[in-house]
């Protein structure tokens, strides 16, 4: 893909986490230079966030960003802009694209807004996916503050995680894989399925709902595939990622295939 001249992208950038650094990938993919905005302290107090006595100072947050892109990216050009204003550097005419989370597309819809009212050209808005943790909800810094996941998107407190499998003779690699994945997982063993997976699931997630402790953080699915190999699919209370196909025919393999589904992911 021919990269554009410029690609800009801006946020606070506290506490560095994977959704920053997707991010900033993203825009080294798009742009042949990149520009990344940092808010300034100034700009932090005067549009405050959740737990804003935890939010780094903007000396730390630069130096972080720093740090990662020149570990990153070394032979790349690139600057950091302090941002005093909601839409900085992103409004000026060098500017050829403006890279965002899914979560932010509004500010990057009120960019070229902003920059139609001034008479320039609109740019395209690059949409990266949420970084999600180990419990499907998005990596945020705000959660990361709260001391709810660490920068890598992993659990701080023990995860509960339910494992239903298909085949009896799959539990023992799928209960492995979640181990090695989450240190502090409380696992929740679910009867071999002889009804239809999908029900067995659902049946599954009332009852553990119904405990004291609440339903599980996640819920892992693993069914064989007619040819060979099999599907799993993970699921949380509100969110179910698609199916994917986990190729092989050893219980390594199926190992193997969960490690990478089960690890932080975008």
């Amino acid at each position: 893909m021919r990269r554009l001249r410029l690609a800009v992208l801006g946020g606070t950038f506290d506490h560095l986490h994977v959704g920053h650094q997707a991010l900033l990938a993203t825009a080294f993919q798009v742009g042949e230079e990149v520009a990344v905005g940092i808010t300034t302290d100034r700009f932090v107090a005067d549009h405050p966030k959740p737990l804003p006595g935890r939010i780094q100072p903007f000396r730390v947050r630069r130096a972080t960003l720093v740090r990662w892109v020149r570990r990153n990216f070394p032979r790349r050009k690139w600057r950091v802009v302090p941002l005093e204003t909601a839409f900085g550097r992103s409004v000026d005419l060098e500017v050829d694209a403006l890279v965002v989370s899914r979560d932010t597309v509004a500010g990057g819809r009120a960019v070229n807004r902003e920059r139609r009212r001034l008479g320039r050209p609109t740019i395209p808005l690059v949409i990266v996916p949420l970084a999600l943790a180990d419990d499907l909800e998005p990596v945020s810094s705000r959660r990361v503050r709260a001391g709810a996941i660490g920068t890598d998107g992993g659990r701080h407190a023990p995860i509960r995680v339910a494992v239903a499998t298909a085949d009896p003779r799959d539990r023992s690699a799928a209960e492995r894989a979640v181990h090695r994945v989450f240190p502090r997982v409380r696992l929740v063993r679910l009867p071999t399925q002889r009804p239809p997976l999908r029900k067995t699931a659902r049946r599954a997630g009332r009852v553990l709902a119904s405990r004291s402790d609440g339903p599980p953080d996640l819920v892992l699915r693993v069914a064989r595939r007619r040819t060979s190999g099999w599907t799993a699919t993970e699921r949380s209370a509100r969110i179910r990622l698609a199916p994917r196909a986990i190729p092989g025919s050893r219980s390594a393999d199926l190992e193997r295939g969960l490690l990478a589904l089960l690890r932080p992911r975008q």
